[in-house]
């Protein structure tokens, strides 16, 4: 990685991008968490940080997992001047936060949280704490690790950010992701089918109405995601109850 940032520096906008939502509002939206996390290297990056900073007051909105690629690519491209840019930064930055926010809503909010939620129900089926609190570490140490993986990645591309999420390769990934969730899915409908099947007939009932009701709710409308949040609670109770 070359560059006037080492890792100790990325590290410290990697740890400050954890609170990107921190002072999350209607106007800006997440661009006071971004100036927060280039200010921590704005002097290293730039002969003028105060005027760095003042580029980056705009309006900021894209999936916080995905908001460390994009301000990689920011701190990268500032390094290396804008008298050069093919495109005003602003649009740079409008275009890479709607390419990101797409694909990170699709990989983390519809396919790895719907996994690790799905995982963690057949623990609880199971009654396995040890799966539980390692399914809970693994699903955050890997956005973590996306997280740093992120910054690095949008800080060595720069402008190649949106030409890099935008290919054939990322729509595989994507599809890959969604077929790993839809088949987890269908994992917990089969095991927690057979458990109901071996208690008997008031455990299938149940468990036939609670798959029906979360079929009716994803098919108005309701986000799978928060739908998979919303009854896990009561999921895990039943789970408990039919073990």
């Amino acid at each position: 990685m070359s560059g006037r940032l080492d890792r100790k520096g990325l590290g410290l906008v990697w740890v400050r991008l954890l609170f990107i939502q921190a002072a999350l509002h209607r106007k800006g939206m997440q661009n006071i968490g971004v100036l927060h996390a280039l200010d921590a290297v704005a002097p290293k990056v730039a002969q003028d940080p105060a005027g760095l900073l003042a580029r980056h007051t705009d309006h900021f909105n894209t999936n916080p997992n995905a908001a460390p690629i994009v301000v990689g690519a920011v701190l990268r491209i500032e390094e290396d001047g804008l008298t050069q840019a093919p495109a005003s930064i602003a649009r740079f930055k409008q275009a890479a936060c709607s390419a990101l926010a797409a694909m990170g809503d699709v990989l983390v909010v519809g396919a790895l949280k719907p996994l690790a939620l799905t995982l963690a129900v057949v623990s609880a089926i199971y009654s396995s704490s040890t799966g539980l609190v390692a399914i809970v570490v693994l699903y955050n140490a890997a956005l973590l690790a996306g997280r740093a993986w992120g910054l690095s990645f949008g800080y060595t591309r720069g402008w190649g950010v949106v030409e890099a999420f935008t290919g054939p390769r990322v729509q595989r990934v994507v599809m890959l992701a969604r077929v790993l969730a839809a088949t987890a899915g269908g994992a917990l409908i089969g095991v927690f089918a057979r458990r109901a099947y071996s208690e008997g007939t008031t455990e299938v009932v149940v468990a036939a109405l609670a798959t029906a009701s979360a079929w009716l709710a994803a098919k108005r409308g309701m986000n799978v995601a928060r739908l998979a949040i919303a009854l896990f609670p009561l999921v895990v109770v039943v789970a408990m109850l039919i073990k």
